[in-house]
């Protein structure tokens, strides 16, 4: 069992991801078992206290580090199925969906995230990473338990110890840089694993652990498509990602390296859907990867406010 202390410590490391409210919840489970889901919240879609986490729907409670782009129409379905909600959040929405509909309902969704489900009923806990991997989940195995966390530092708070690292692992890296990081499961510290993206930990009534792959990329061409019907598709989809991820309670603003993909999107936002874009580039002093001239030019072009 974790000490208030242990909590509060965890939390405190999770302050700069989620500064609005810090809250957990506690289980006694059978067989002299603790469960605690814990959150620090960045307020994004319904900023009012209501959609504060851990949040339930039915029988699921749910932490989520992430968001649920197409929330709107998920909710509409849901509605249509009976399902009542008391927020307007994208959290509640995801809790509801898993609730309906169980793992097999993350099909349907669209977003980035790392969470944690609780089913009251069964006992069951579900932690999950999206499809590529956006949201880190670390994993970290005691005799006494396993502890879950989006950064390693706040498995240390929990744990009440740092790990020692992982020496081999840290000369892969010097020696190959970033590519070697996802090679594996190991991290810098021994012992602590990331959960590898598109899948998910199942954790059942007495403790028994088991891994799926929820998600696998598939390749289907399409030999008939021609290049314009090819080009409009992709312009059409990459439209609507835009839209979807415009969708906010508060004010959203792009990071603009200059290159050809944050302008796109920037562009699409500022021509396509009229919105009023906020853009900041952190500039970088190694002329190979200097880009404020492109940058300088598409914030004239745009109109944007830099």
């Amino acid at each position: 069992e974790l000490s208030e202390e242990q909590v509060r410590a965890a939390l405190g490391t999770m302050r700069r991801r989620g500064p609005d409210n810090s809250a957990w919840r506690h289980w006694h489970l059978a067989g002299g078992r603790h469960l605690y889901l814990l959150n620090s919240r960045l307020s994004i879609i319904d900023a009012n206290e209501r959609s504060n986490q851990p949040i339930r729907s039915g029988d699921t409670w749910l932490t989520v580090n992430g968001e649920l782009y197409n929330y709107l129409e998920l909710r509409a379905r849901l509605t249509s199925l009976g399902r009542r909600f008391s927020t307007e959040s994208d959290s509640e929405v995801l809790a509801a969906v898993i609730d309906q509909d169980g793992v097999s309902g993350l099909d349907r969704c669209e977003g980035m995230w790392a969470f944690a489900a609780f089913r009251e009923s069964t006992g069951e806990l579900i932690v999950c990473r999206d499809r590529f991997g956006e949201k880190p989940i670390h994993l970290y195995r005691t005799p006494h338990g396993i502890y879950f966390a989006s950064e390693v530092k706040t498995l240390f708070a929990l744990l009440g110890n740092r790990p020692s690292i992982d020496i081999d692992h840290l000369k892969r890296y010097v020696t190959h840089s970033y590519k070697s990081l996802y090679k594996q499961q190991n991290s810098f510290f021994k012992g602590v694993e990331e959960l590898r993206p598109g899948s998910l930990l199942r954790i059942d009534s007495d403790g028994v652990e088991r891994e799926e792959r929820y998600w696998s990329p598939a390749i289907a061409p399409n030999q008939e498509m021609g290049v314009e019907e090819a080009i409009e598709g992709a312009r059409e989809r990459l439209f609507r990602a835009v839209e979807l991820r415009l969708r906010s309670d508060v004010p959203i603003a792009f990071c603009m390296s200059g290159g050809v993909d944050s302008v796109s999107l920037i562009s699409i936002a500022r021509r396509v859907f009229d919105y009023d874009v906020h853009g900041f580039t952190i500039v970088n002093t190694d002329s190979r990867y200097e880009e404020s001239e492109m940058v300088a030019h598409a914030v004239a072009e745009l109109g944007i406010q830099h």
